[in-house]
């Protein structure tokens, strides 16, 4: 860890200063786990629930700074593929690479995360953030819930012990969107009244000790519900393209006028010989607003994109990320229904 050293100048301790070395390149990583399908979802062709570790790391991705070309500052998205389609995954590499310029990496293993972290000092790096989108359960990020390859998948203590503090950046955060990640009981529904939650057993406390970075996570369950708007924004999609449509109409209406106005203008102030007369009687088009809001339109664009894709390789994968972000569900009910904070011990 690059962390400040002091330097002490010719003042009383009381006056010291404090200079900050240069840091190593920087790594801002997005892990996504792996996500399995209902028998349900898979009868029914419904693939949103599976899309949505991914679409949520793409949003992260928006987030963090850009990559420079010199890699001072780099983006890395590591993804546990099994059970996501290769045709998925290829797309899926296009986007983050040619989209979003970061680094992509698949994983097979939990410990192809480990490798991967262990190596940042090696290469002259540090990991300024890292975010996990996967199920979770209390005491491990379940990167391959319910799959066949869950057991190598699974990351609990032992592994968020192998994670060495020299791998991660000053001032380093860690969040885990993983359900409970920040409980260190096993509360499924309630924590009762006097009941103690022990976060110091939880797995968010026990990375923070490891790598000496601040963690955030939830103590209850995380809701993706959202990762596609709410319902009344889904909703609302067809009915803003039709105001779009109108609003197309009105502006292609309006400039067609505009051009009638100036062309009858040009005529008139030939004819009176004065090149600066105005059509009698007339004023010249107003243009209209737009009845549509950024905000709207960029609701329109997110599900054109995963439209897109559906029709492409048969998943709803949105190359602008979701459209908000996971939010605390509401169990277990007694601990805070909000990411919360771990600090190193």
């Amino acid at each position: 860890m690059a962390a400040p050293k002091k330097k002490q100048g010719k003042t009383s301790d009381q006056h010291g200063t404090t200079q900050v070395k240069g840091t190593l390149a920087q790594d801002y990583v997005t892990v996504v786990g792996a996500s399995y399908m209902s028998t349900m979802e898979k009868l029914r062709g419904q693939r949103g629930n599976k899309m949505r570790f991914i679409n949520q790391g793409i949003r992260q991705l928006t987030k963090y700074p850009p990559g420079t070309a010199n890699f001072s500052t780099q983006r890395v998205f590591l993804i546990f593929k099994d059970d996501y389609e290769e045709k998925l995954l290829t797309a899926l590499k296009d986007v983050v690479e040619n989209k979003h310029g970061a680094q992509y990496r698949e994983l097979d293993t939990v410990s192809g995360l480990v490798d991967f972290i262990y190596t940042r000092q090696r290469r002259g790096r540090e990991i300024k953030q890292l975010d996990f989108f996967s199920h979770g359960v209390v005491g491990s990020i379940e990167l391959g819930y319910e799959l066949d390859k869950r057991d190598s998948y699974r990351l609990r203590d032992a592994q968020a012990q192998m994670f060495k503090p020299e791998a991660f950046a000053y001032g380093a955060k860690i969040y885990s969107y993983a359900c409970r990640t920040g409980l260190g009981i096993d509360a499924d529904f309630k924590v009762n009244e006097g009941e103690d939650p022990h976060y110091e057993r939880s797995l968010a406390q026990i990375l923070a000790n490891a790598t000496k970075a601040t963690v955030w996570a939830f103590p209850r369950r995380s809701n993706y519900d959202t990762t596609y708007g709410t319902k009344a924004e889904r909703d609302s999609v067809d009915g803003i393209r039709k105001q779009m449509s109108a609003d197309k109409a009105t502006l292609e209406q309006y400039q067609n006028q505009k051009v009638a106005y100036k062309r009858k203008l040009v005529a008139h102030r030939k004819a009176a010989n004065n090149e600066s007369a105005e059509l009698p009687g007339e004023q010249p088009p107003v243009e209209p607003k737009p009845t549509v809001t950024e905000e709207q339109r960029n609701l329109v664009a997110h599900d054109t994109s995963r439209r897109y894709y559906e029709n492409k390789i048969g998943y709803p994968l949105d190359a602008l990320g979701a459209y908000r972000d996971v939010r605390s569900g509401d169990t277990p009910d007694g601990v805070p229904k909000q990411l919360c904070e771990y600090k190193p011990a």
